[in-house]
């Protein structure tokens, strides 16, 4: 099983990394900090991956010493579903945000939006925190449900 994780938040990317290296020790972590490099991933090696983590709001590049990132991209993630669809990429998705709104739009609706657009590769959201655990269990369980 391969992973491709979209977070361009590094210590929630360590902790993403940390727990399903140790509740899925044999599923493989690939990991994308921005819009251009999450897209190029799944465009060109979709069919290495079985299952996409996706943060919504990201920045556009990957930040380096040359680049400071670009602007950022509130809802990155649904551009990066769009392109998916167009593709008619099936990998599956499931969304793992710390914002409750985005762009005035509240995660409730942003995740009906995402389930009528995108039935057949979006699995749902997972609240993720850094002061508690919750998101844990919540992860667990949608990936268990999605492969």
């Amino acid at each position: 099983m391969r992973i491709l994780i979209v977070e361009d938040n590094q210590k929630k990317l360590d902790k993403l990394k940390e727990y399903i290296s140790k509740e899925f020790p044999d599923y493989e972590i690939t990991d994308r900090q921005s819009y251009n490099s999450a897209t190029k991933e799944i465009v060109l090696n979709y069919k290495n991956y079985d299952l996409m983590l996706l943060d919504m709001s990201m920045q556009t590049y990957d930040i380096s010493e040359d680049e400071m990132g670009g602007e950022p991209e509130p809802l990155a993630g649904t551009k990066i579903l769009s392109q998916m669809y167009l593709r008619e990429i099936t990998v599956k998705v499931i969304v793992v945000t710390m914002y409750e709104n985005f762009v005035g739009t509240k995660i409730k609706q942003l995740d009906e939006n995402l389930r009528n657009e995108y039935a057949d590769i979006y699995c749902g959201y997972v609240f993720f925190s850094h002061s508690n655990n919750e998101w844990q269990f919540n992860l667990k369980k949608m990936i268990e449900e999605s492969i």
